[in-house]
């Protein structure tokens, strides 16, 4: 009888390991199934987001990577922040700092950092931009001629032939200072929801400015 017992016992305790270890097995699949989702869809749809923005092109293509809720609410893809320039080049980086799912949830959040280098930016402005640049930045005719007066009564009369042959200055070539456009740089929380079992962006929320140039 206690030897059936000890069988029993063993056999049960066996079961219940080999149990375990299923469970954790098939909870382990699915965690890395769902992990490996979100990071594909935090990388490709931040990035195709990003690229845009700067494009100032349509959004209808991010439709497969955000819900329509966060969508309709992302000011930046209506911005025209970038409407002035023309990219041809960035580097984008997105680092991935803190993500987990359970099995059973349908939200969960990842903290991200988002950056493009300034040092990237690879542009040109428009035509109108560069008028409005220029216009803002060019001293006014008056000063400029203030100055050259004020450098015509310092001349001495005196001056003897060969100082006088010696030719003024040109004054400084006016330069125009051209910004670069500017990414929003920082430490974000990207959240998700599972809609129909697809992983999709449902939110974005902001919590810090990084500068990773001066961190490096």
């Amino acid at each position: 009888m206690k030897t059936a017992l000890r069988l029993i016992t063993f056999l049960t305790r066996k079961i219940i390991d080999i149990a375990v270890v299923i469970i954790l097995i098939i909870m382990a699949t699915f965690i890395s199934y769902d992990m490996a989702n979100i990071y594909v869809v935090a990388n490709d749809g931040l990035s195709k987001r990003a690229e845009i923005i700067i494009s100032n092109e349509n959004p209808s293509d991010l439709n497969k990577f955000f819900t329509l809720k966060y969508l309709n609410s992302d000011t930046m893809l209506s911005s025209g922040q970038f409407k002035d320039y023309i990219v041809s080049d960035y580097n984008y980086e997105l680092k991935i700092k803190k993500l987990w799912v359970w099995p059973w949830e349908s939200t969960t959040e990842m903290v991200v950092e988002e950056f493009i280098p300034e040092s990237s930016w690879k542009f040109s402005i428009s035509d109108e931009f560069r008028e409005r640049l220029t216009l803002a930045q060019m001293p006014p005719e008056d000063e400029v001629g203030e100055e050259v007066e004020d450098e015509e009564s310092n001349i001495d009369d005196d001056n003897t032939d060969e100082d006088s042959e010696i030719q003024e200055e040109e004054a400084p070539e006016f330069v125009l200072e051209i910004p670069k456009p500017k990414w929003q740089n920082g430490e974000k929380i990207i959240e998700f929801r599972k809609i129909d079992g697809r992983w999709e962006i449902d939110g974005m929320v902001f919590v810090k400015n990084i500068n990773l140039e001066q961190d490096n």
